[in-house]
């Protein structure tokens, strides 16, 4: 009984060192520009090294760490290809995503896509946004991507498009917007939250396309189905 304790403590941990280290590279607080190390992380997170080191594992394997020859482990970082190519990504699936949620999401997922929305511009409307404000808002902006893909009630599209565009990029992208630019995108996820509700795959996959672009244009990525997302929205 005892060992299985041990076993479980030991599971726990490295779950949290995951967890916490996870989130730690995707709101951008590890220093991309430096080699990180197990005794660091150890000692910034308060965990041991052996399940920072099970965590650091997984991370390499997501692609979120990255192992340079000579200088250790260090942030990702996407070059210009990757970043366009994680915006196409997002363009076709997200938006897919948000067609097939307008018609499958049940009334309890659009009451919580309406009440994220809601929370997500309440924030945005906050001036000047601190750094803590900034991280609320990037986490609202990922639980309300994260509940449509579970509204799309396909655990096989979710998956797809967890796998596909899950990077530190598209998770830090709040902390390049303006002010302006983080009220016009929670503006979106209200205008996306009221297609779902009122069940138009095809305005809702046009929102979806829009919201994308309009964080693309940040980054000044050209997408191929941009012409046609901003169509949609003259519709």
């Amino acid at each position: 009984m005892q060992a299985g304790k041990t076993e479980n403590t030991t599971e726990n941990a490295a779950e949290r060192a995951y967890r916490e280290l996870r989130q730690a590279v995707l709101e951008g607080r590890l220093p991309k520009d430096r080699k990180i190390t197990e005794t660091g992380l150890a000692e910034s997170l308060g965990i041991s090294r052996t399940p920072i080191r099970e965590a650091v594992k997984r991370l390499l394997l997501e692609g979120l760490l990255e192992r340079r020859k000579g200088q250790g482990i260090r942030c990702a970082l996407p070059d210009a290809a990757e970043i366009q190519e994680v915006f196409e990504l997002r363009l076709r699936l997200e938006s897919f995503a948000a067609s097939r949620a307008a018609i499958r999401a049940t009334q309890d997922q659009i009451d919580a896509l309406t009440q994220s929305a809601e929370t997500m511009s309440r924030l945005a409307r906050t001036d000047p946004a601190n750094d803590a404000v900034i991280t609320r808002i990037d986490r609202e902006n990922a639980r309300f991507h994260a509940l449509i893909l579970e509204a799309t009630q396909s655990q096989r599209l979710a998956q797809l498009v967890k796998f596909s565009t899950d990077i530190s990029l598209v998770s830090r992208t709040f902390r390049r917007f303006t002010a302006e630019q983080r009220r016009r995108s929670a503006a979106h996820h209200v205008e996306i939250a009221a297609a779902i509700a009122a069940r138009s795959p095809r305005w809702a996959e046009n929102m979806m396309q829009a919201h994308i672009l309009s964080a693309a244009d940040i980054f000044e990525i050209p997408l191929d189905g941009q012409a046609t997302a901003r169509r949609g929205e003259q519709d």
